[in-house]
């Protein structure tokens, strides 16, 4: 799908229950979408609380090379980057 200058390469995707210690879970959505003019990739975090509401939105470049089957990992890695740094 192609909006604009934007192409998604991944669409919104849920994890629930993400274990980001051994106590802590996190629940988020994902998605990756490429900036056809500026040639930039970039994933984006929808961080969510108890309740269900956005409590943070992380949009952050990515390598435009990147395999689209490390994009869940790439995902995981950034939640537990916010949570370490206490951001959500």
């Amino acid at each position: 799908m192609e909006i604009a200058n934007r192409q998604i390469l991944k669409d919104w995707t849920r994890v629930d229950e993400f274990p980001v210690d051994e106590r802590e879970r996190r629940t988020f959505e994902y998605h990756v979408v490429k900036d056809t003019t500026a040639e930039r990739v970039t994933l984006t975090i929808k961080c969510f609380n108890e309740e269900a509401e956005t409590i943070r939105l992380d949009p952050t470049v990515i390598p435009s090379g990147s395999d689209p089957d490390s994009y869940p990992q790439l995902a995981e890695r950034r939640v537990r980057q916010l949570y370490s740094n206490g951001r959500i």
